[in-house]
């Protein structure tokens, strides 16, 4: 179920590819953990909608275990996507673009991932401890501590960090990046 497809490019060499399975397995281990998360919040919006309006009785802190679990879905989530290449992006510009640059523009993008993930690292971390030492709850009903919120930021950060190094590395190899059909993540 967990198994990472990843193809073996011609010119990668076995600490690549031993670096490619491990990121593979973690960004699958996300993708699932995101997948159930996306099941939870249907089951719990589901519920929520049906005893309110058949029963009249709402579901006490269902809006905000679905606002908590969003932040984990899509950090945990996102790392994989990308690494698969199923984020949008701008394929006509690079399809115009000779190897070399094309090459290039995929170091640009993956430095640019790479930076933005160091941001979420960074500030995610800050506002972890901020949160953490002035003792921020949620509002609502169940005021669950912030800071077990915000650190997917800088654990979404590590991933997308990792896939960026990934991509860059695999660059400068020579091989493509790896992809799979969007259906056959799991």
């Amino acid at each position: 179920m967990l198994q990472d497809q990843t193809p073996v490019g011609h010119n990668d060499g076995s600490l690549l590819r031993a670096y490619a399975a491990v990121v593979g397995l973690l960004c699958k281990v996300g993708m699932a953990i995101a997948s159930a998360l996306i099941l939870f919040d249907l089951l719990l919006i589901g519920g929520a909608v049906l005893l309110r309006y058949a029963f009249s009785s709402p579901v006490i802190g269902g809006d905000e275990l679905v606002a908590f679990t969003l932040t984990a879905i899509v950090m945990l989530a996102a790392p994989d996507v990308l690494r698969r290449n199923g984020h949008i992006g701008v394929d006509v510009l690079v399809g115009m673009l000779s190897a070399r640059a094309a090459r290039w523009a995929a170091v640009w993008s993956s430095v640019s991932v790479l930076l933005v993930a160091a941001l979420l690292i960074f500030n995610g971390w800050k506002a972890v401890a901020l949160s953490r030492m002035i003792g921020s709850l949620t509002e609502g009903h169940l005021e669950l501590p912030v800071w077990t919120l915000q650190l997917f930021l800088p654990l979404g950060g590590v991933l997308l960090g990792l896939v960026a190094l990934e991509m860059i590395w695999r660059s400068f190899a020579g091989s493509a990046a790896p992809s799979e059909p969007v259906g056959d993540a799991l």
